[in-house]
């Protein structure tokens, strides 16, 4: 059972909500219904919003669990295969960060190059947001070497 199904399972009233979300009665005993939001992340793990202030400890300790049940288990196996798969999660997710930087801050340097082309000057903050753009394409660069 995953992280998300386990808190599910504890509380009153789940109901899907949304394309990827749920809504549950606090399991504190407010007397508004539904105030709890659930998602889940990319990676597992188990996002809590109450909507009448409790925090994601009181709720999690009212089901009876703790905070490190909203997270999914950590890979366990060893041995240099598992070390090679971790690795190479690890690559993969780093050029996908990189990737995402490049095309955000291109995306920086192409309005300031059209700018420039219809002989348009650059005010002083733009000038600077250019610069932190080519600044952050090398780091990506770097990270993608």
């Amino acid at each position: 059972m995953n992280a998300v199904d386990t808190l599910l399972c504890r509380l009153n009233n789940a109901r899907a909500h949304g394309p990827n979300g749920w809504r549950a009665d606090c399991p504190n005993g407010h007397s508004s219904r539904g105030t709890l939001s659930i998602g889940e992340g990319d990676d597992g793990r188990v996002l809590l919003r109450c909507f009448a202030g409790c925090s994601a400890a009181e709720v999690m300790g009212a089901v009876g669990l703790t905070l490190a049940d909203l997270f999914p288990e950590p890979v366990r196996e060893s041995g240099p295969l598992a070390r090679a798969q971790r690795r190479e999660a690890m690559r993969q997710a780093a050029w996908a960060a990189a990737l995402a930087v490049l095309a955000r801050e291109a995306v920086v340097v192409h309005v300031a190059a059209e700018a420039m082309a219809r002989g348009e000057p650059i005010a002083a903050d733009d000038a600077e947001r250019v610069r932190l753009a080519a600044e952050r394409i090398q780091d990506a660069r770097e990270a993608l070497a």
